[in-house]
């Protein structure tokens, strides 16, 4: 099925030019799904290595349609959910004083979070976890495949698996001595909702805000409404609800004070 978004594509091609010196590359892999390994360069100096060549979707939803949206005035952000580090870059180079914390529990995705780190020397500001987070800590399966997406969640078909590490998002803020956090992005494909039921009030007042990708699971509490009405029950406000193919969307929201 082609997405809605090829439809609207087009009218982001000056914004593509802009952001990318070889954007005749991205544009080609985007439009072709070409899954390649490739690197593609902004003009503000920054890479992206795409070591599996799955980078150029996840690209247009971070750089080019910005469902995100701004960073520059967030200092700390936790990134679940981290993939081969696009977000992460995004926001660093928005934010010269921001501190990222990531976490991605598939082998190769971290793999190259750490390379896209590196060659944009960003050590210093962006640390990564080759861990996933969820409702408790210890073992679990993640389920992989020729997807970019990797998921906690078991789905019937699916057979290849990895052993990964968890942790919960109450021991994140324990480990790094967090009493705020400026940013929660989340993109955990379906993990958000035991994320967030692990969660305490507390945990809750240390987050200002929360943008994330949701996952619609079920039609009782697994999906983007029962997701928005609890977090304002949290003490948040919706700043953004998007809908994608009544699969997915994204959640911006931030908290009243």
């Amino acid at each position: 099925m082609i997405s809605q978004h090829y439809f609207s594509f087009p009218l982001y091609i000056p914004r593509i030019c802009r952001l990318f010196s070889n954007w005749p590359l991205y544009i080609f892999n985007y439009v072709s799904r070409r899954k390649r390994p490739t690197e593609y360069k902004l003009r503000n100096g920054y890479r992206l290595v795409d070591g599996t060549g799955t980078l150029a979707g996840t690209i247009a939803v971070v750089f080019v349609r910005r469902e995100y949206g701004p960073m520059q005035q967030f200092r700390t952000i936790v990134d679940i959910g981290a993939n081969m580090g696009s977000f992460a870059v995004y926001a660093a180079q928005l934010s010269p004083n921001v501190k990222i914390y990531c976490y991605e529990p598939e082998q190769q995705n971290f793999a190259f979070l750490k390379q896209n780190i590196a060659i944009n020397s960003l050590e210093g500001r962006v640390v990564a976890f080759q861990c996933a987070v969820a409702s408790s800590s210890g073992q679990r399966n993640l389920a992989v495949g020729e997807s970019p997406m990797h998921s906690l969640v078991t789905v019937a078909g699916q057979t290849a698996h990895q052993m990964v590490k968890c942790t919960t998002l109450s021991d994140i803020f324990i480990t790094h001595r967090l009493e705020m956090v400026d940013l929660l992005k989340m993109n955990c494909e379906g993990a958000e909702y035991e994320i967030f039921d692990s969660c305490s009030r507390v945990d809750f007042e240390r987050i200002s805000n929360i943008r994330l990708e949701y996952h619609n699971l079920d039609t009782l509490k697994r999906n983007g409404n029962s997701l928005s009405r609890f977090l304002e029950g949290q003490g948040y406000r919706i700043e953004r609800f998007t809908r994608y193919r009544g699969k997915s969307g994204f959640i911006w929201a931030t908290r009243n004070h």
